[in-house]
């Protein structure tokens, strides 16, 4: 996770209204926080349009003194964070989404250091009052990985065989000890009851609470929230962790 500190040029921020429901929460929440001076990190990509919408938002929170932080990329699966994984997160206190396509990244990253992340609500969903804001907690799934790594997914995760032949791997769903072929994609994604609902060739759909994935040869590839995100080697360990994410709405 790359970070900037370089203070925002304010000069075309007010030209962006789409940002003002967003910069009205971020005040009135910064307003709330424990510390003294709280410091918000804007998270966002690397494109140009990215930046420009994070360096707007910076912009628009400088101008009510409101200290941030620019942050790129989330941190993907394999880095360890929280207080609970043997890492500090960045020293803020509420992560800002600045916008984009892809606010998975940004969810990952709350979700990963334990912090709230203040950003838009789903498309197709209105937003409030300027001044008002909802907020919710949500599960998302842990990935305890070899070596102690240790990562989340907010939707889904896929394992994917890189061997021709990768023999059967043995699963343990709860306590039920099972066989899966090896060669087989084995997908996990989150029901709205906060379990895993695990899909596998010989076992069809299972809503279970954790998974352990062992005793498989080879290398496989591990696919977050429908994107590659690292190659991995057995034993892997599957929970679905209730309330991590912490979403806050404008």
């Amino acid at each position: 996770m790359l970070s900037s500190t370089s203070p925002p040029d304010a000069g075309s921020a007010r030209d962006a209204p789409e940002t003002e429901r967003l910069v009205a929460a971020a005040v009135r929440l910064a307003g709330t926080l424990p510390a003294t001076r709280p410091t918000l990190a804007v998270v966002r990509g690397w494109n140009r349009g990215d930046r420009e919408r994070a360096r707007l938002l910076r912009a628009r929170l400088a101008e009510h003194g409101i200290r941030t932080t620019e942050l790129s990329p989330a941190p993907e699966a394999g880095e360890r964070g929280g207080q609970d994984r043997g890492i500090r997160g960045p020293a803020v206190d509420l992560l800002v989404h600045a916008g984009g396509p892809q606010p998975e990244q940004a969810m990952r990253a709350a979700a990963l250091w334990q912090l709230p992340l203040l950003i838009d609500r789903p498309a197709g969903r209105s937003g409030g009052e300027l001044n008002a804001f909802a907020g919710h907690r949500s599960p998302v799934i842990g990935i305890h990985l070899p070596a102690g790594g240790f990562g989340v997914a907010v939707r889904e995760i896929v394992l994917v065989s890189l061997q021709p032949h990768p023999g059967n791997a043995r699963l343990i769903l709860d306590n039920e000890k099972i066989t899966a072929p090896g060669d087989r994609p084995l997908r996990i994604t989150l029901t709205d009851q906060g379990l895993l609902e695990a899909r596998g060739h010989s076992f069809g759909r299972r809503r279970i609470r954790r998974l352990r994935f062992e005793r498989a040869w080879g290398t496989y590839r591990l696919d977050v929230d429908g994107a590659p995100a690292r190659d991995v080697r057995a034993p892997l360990r599957i929970e679905a962790l209730s309330g991590r994410l912490h979403l806050l709405h404008p």
